[in-house]
């Protein structure tokens, strides 16, 4: 094996490590958003950030030159190329994930601004009005929705 066949192969390696680490990432934040346990996400964010930047520069590099990873074996690439298409599923799944999570929060908050404008247009206190007072709407909201 020729010293570019190495970097290449190491390349290539280097990539596939750097896809299953992210691919792991997503995995546990995926259950954890399945599971509504959003706090476990917030810890693995800096890993996250690494391997993404790291990732996002490898293959930038190869985007720019081919050659990097030409020398590599065609049993690495397609591992590489398996890898990567697991890693595209579960980012996508965690897309899906995170917009159901942001449309459920806006219908949280818009149900608690309705019931604010209700309550601001029938107030519960009125000391300029000689009745008797009415109850407050009471207002709940559950932090795993």
């Amino acid at each position: 094996m020729t010293a570019s066949q190495m970097d290449a192969a190491t390349r290539v390696k280097t990539l596939i490590a750097l896809t299953e680490e992210l691919t792991a990432i997503f995995d546990r934040e995926n259950a954890a958003l399945k599971a509504r346990r959003t706090r476990e996400i917030a810890p693995l964010q800096s890993d996250k950030s690494r391997l993404a930047s790291a990732y996002a520069e490898s293959i930038r590099a190869i985007a720019t030159d081919r050659n990097l990873i030409a020398g590599a074996s065609a049993g690495l690439m397609e591992k590489l190329k398996a890898i990567t298409q697991h890693f595209e599923r579960r980012a996508g799944e965690q897309r899906a994930l995170l917009d159901g999570a942001r449309i459920a929060a806006e219908g949280v908050l818009k149900a608690v601004a309705d019931e604010a404008r209700a309550a601001t247009a029938n107030p519960a206190y009125d000391p300029a009005q000689d009745r008797p007072l009415q109850a407050a709407p009471a207002i709940a909201v559950d932090e795993t929705a």
